[in-house]
């Protein structure tokens, strides 16, 4: 039940709420019990001595009363689904923040697919949980202790004989409600492996289809799509198995009342209006009782899912260090780093000076580690041993001070769904018409002057209204507004043609002549005027030079070279 303290902790700052909804219920109780206490005027006064005086005044007491008790109801309902909103904004807003201050690690190592399903499908179960099982089990725990007190008063024998039958509804809500939450926790888990494939088959339709593979990935969605069926279907079975005895067994205890209460009027110990009003009772309280045991098991059942939003939610976030960063001054030295993701070791004893403004190419086969050992910097990635800027370790600095003076750049660019103006403005949002126009010519973007909306053009998600090389530039146009102290290119220029590739690299070594460069190359002509290039093999530092002098010592670089030049 620690799930359910959580929950009701995330209410508490709407307790006002919470008390304006507990008084609408009492209003709606209060309602129902004076509709069943007048039932007995009706029958007794009316039906039977017929008194047509009663009969108005009874009937506008129940209207009345009829009125009081929607009044409640919706004073009840309207104040409680607020308070529940309420909660609901501050979640998905701690969810949303929490996921962009984990260290990057935590994406690494959990798919896309699990993280939008906790975001989106578990978010959506809590929010059935606020918006409809905590109001129905509030509003209607009130009604039925008000009708309760109407049983008690016209008969407390025959309601304390029905009392000792609640430990078996209380029974069949704990076992139902306990097989109801491992299905549904199945069901999440397989919607968010749903969600992953989806997400990975929208990602990469065009290879698909070149591949013909659509039939293995049917074949995938199909496995995943069974799994959510299989654990749907159980969990509706005990779902509607609950509902089904709970009638049953309602109608029995029914049965018994009407067998009791015709016993007693046939021996003259209680009057029809009695027994009517009794009933009246009885009936307007089976809802509220049902409702209530479906509320608990409803809650019960979801507790799995509360359990992975409050996981979510208790993720460490990145390390904050205290020392601001106001720009490089002097060196960046790796000392014996080293960089492992579970049980991958992916770097091994990195040592490395890099001086302020040099320019440094990073080479090496898929795999050897280069985009890990640029990703260190901005502290994008957790590493061994130590890494100093400026002789203070890279840790103790303020991750939004150090960021702030790195520009990164790599082969896959985040664009969202707005206009390339808005996007380029990500990088340094004051930037300045002007500056925004310079950027976009430093990283020959002129196919932006060419479409009919210029910068206001919208890029569509994930910029799939441009060419990957229009994407890269745009990415690479943000380095250039934000003109930070230290660049960090990982292959930025894969996807553009040679001619295009060329100018771009020269406009990037002539506008940060004095800043320090780090670029990740696939084409070894993009780091030949390098001050010097790193060969990388298996997480490791193999060779270090300028380009004539590595191949002189034909070497690895030399291969890599002799192979085409291309990584």
């Amino acid at each position: 039940m620690e799930s359910v303290r959580w929950l009701l902790k995330q209410m508490a700052p709407h307790f006002p709420l919470i008390l304006i909804s507990l008084l609408g219920s009492l209003l709606q109780s209060a309602g129902a019990s004076a509709i069943t206490l007048m039932v007995k005027r009706v029958v007794d006064d009316v039906f039977i001595i017929r008194d047509y005086e009663s009969l108005v005044k009874t009937v506008l007491l129940i209207f009345g009363a009829a009125v009081l008790m929607q009044t409640g109801f919706f004073v009840g309902k309207y104040f409680i689904v607020l308070a529940s909103e309420k909660t609901l904004l501050k979640i998905r807003e701690g969810i949303f923040t929490k996921l962009l201050k984990v260290p990057y690690s935590f994406f690494v190592r959990h798919p896309s697919g699990d993280i939008i399903s906790r975001v989106v499908s578990d978010v959506d179960k809590v929010k059935q949980i606020l918006t409809e099982n905590l109001p129905n089990l509030l509003i209607n725990t009130v009604v039925f202790l008000g009708l309760l007190g109407v049983l008690f008063y016209r008969d407390y024998l025959l309601t304390i004989l029905m009392i000792l039958a609640l430990p078996v509804m209380g029974l069949m809500v704990r076992y139902f409600g306990r097989k109801k939450g491992k299905h549904t926790r199945r069901t999440q888990e397989g919607m968010g492996n749903l969600t992953q494939v989806l997400s990975q088959t929208l990602g990469g339709v065009e290879n698909i289809k070149v591949f013909s593979a659509e039939n293995r990935v049917i074949r995938s969605f199909r496995e995943f799509n069974r799994r959510i069926f299989r654990a749907s279907v159980k969990s509706e079975f005990y779902i509607t198995a609950n509902t089904a005895l709970n009638y049953t067994f309602g109608y029995f205890v029914v049965s018994l009342v009407f067998f009791y209460g015709g016993y007693r009027i046939t021996a003259g110990d209680m009057t029809p209006g009695d027994f009517i009003s009794y009933l009246t009772a009885l009936f307007l309280i089976q809802p509220p009782i049902l409702a209530v045991q479906k509320s608990l098991m409803a809650i019960r059942g979801n507790i799995p899912i509360l359990s992975r939003i409050r996981s979510l939610l208790s993720l460490e976030e990145e390390v904050q260090g205290t020392v601001p960063f106001s720009g490089l001054s002097s060196s960046i030295i790796f000392k014996k780093a080293g960089v492992k993701i579970d049980d991958r070791q992916i770097l091994t004893d990195i040592d490395l000076e890099i001086k302020k403004g040099e320019k440094i190419g990073i080479v090496g086969h898929t795999g050897s580690g280069k985009s890990t050992l640029v990703k260190i910097i901005p502290r994008l990635i957790d590493y061994t041993g130590s890494v100093l800027l400026d002789g203070v370790e890279l840790k103790d600095y303020e991750i939004s001070s150090l960021r702030s003076g790195i520009g990164l750049s790599t082969q896959e660019n985040f664009l969202i769904n707005a206009t390339i103006k808005e996007n380029v403005l990500i990088a340094r949002p004051t930037a300045s018409d002007r500056e925004i126009t310079k950027a976009l010519e430093l990283a020959c973007c002129d196919f932006v002057w060419e479409l009919e909306d210029g910068i206001e053009t919208i890029v569509g998600e994930r910029g799939y209204a441009l060419s990957g090389g229009e994407r890269q530039r745009l990415a690479l146009a943000r380095v250039f507004l934000k003109n930070p102290q230290i660049i960090i290119l990982d292959e930025p220029t894969s996807a553009l043609d040679l001619n295009t590739e060329k100018r771009v690299i020269r406009n990037l070594y002539e506008y940060f002549s004095e800043r320090t460069i780090l670029f990740v190359a696939h084409r070894i002509s993009n780091i030949m005027d390098c001050d010097r290039i790193i060969v990388m093999k298996d997480g490791r530092i193999v060779e270090e030079g300028t380009f004539y002098t590595l191949i002189e010592r034909r070497g690895e670089f030399y291969r890599i070279f002799q192979e085409g030049g291309v990584i």
